[in-house]
């Protein structure tokens, strides 16, 4: 299917997610995409600006297939294929909600190509972040906050040193450990967890 395609089969749906299976994949686009990260997980959108469609733009959102049960397993399924499959929303969109979260999104821009000849040394370095070295927190079952589940207590009981045990409280290590295990690595790059980090660490040298 092409670009125009989708955003034909797009045009008047305000209830399903329709999603493409692509290589290792299940795609959405447009509003079944704006339904997905808005009704079922904060995945993080792509916009395209694409000559096929006379420069107008498109948004996608993929996630493995493998991961199919974790994300999709609740909703109504109201058509599946092999290529293809239909889920029912969790509740019905309004198309002008779409049109201003589309609005909003960031365009994408691919990186240019490198010319014959050129070599990898020619490329900028990325920032570097200042070396982390996460602290050892103890956080009991019973001061667990009630989002967390048994496999996320891993971490209990394990010694505070003495020198970081005034650094930070153990309700804000509970905290940043309720971040680290929501933070969605496998759609995250490189930059973005190196970012992620670095926020963490600001958080836990900053709090009283």
């Amino acid at each position: 299917m092409t670009s125009q395609d989708f955003i034909r089969a797009e045009a008047e749906n305000t209830d399903r997610i329709i999603l493409y299976k692509e290589g290792l994949f299940w795609k959405a686009y447009e509003r079944s995409a704006y339904i997905l990260c808005t009704q079922v997980w904060p995945f993080k959108p792509t916009k395209r600006c694409l000559k096929s469609l006379g420069g107008g733009h498109i948004v996608s959102v993929g996630f493995p297939w493998k991961h199919e049960d974790k994300h999709i397993r609740a909703l109504e399924r109201k058509h599946s294929s092999d290529e293809r499959l239909i889920l029912a929303a969790v509740s019905a969109i309004d198309p002008a909600d779409f049109e201003a979260w589309k609005a909003l999104l960031p365009l994408h821009t691919p990186a240019a190509p490198r010319r014959a000849g050129e070599v990898a040394a020619a490329d900028p370095e990325p920032p570097r972040q200042a070396a982390y070295t996460p602290p050892i927190v103890t956080c009991m079952p019973d001061e667990l906050p009630s989002v967390l589940t048994e496999e996320d207590t891993s971490y209990e009981r394990l010694p505070l040193p003495a020198e970081r045990a005034a650094d930070f409280t153990l309700s804000t290590a509970c905290v940043v450990a309720e971040r680290i295990r929501q933070f969605n690595l496998a759609e995250s790059t490189p930059m973005e967890c190196m970012l992620f980090i670095s926020d963490l660490k600001k958080t836990l040298q900053t709090t009283p």
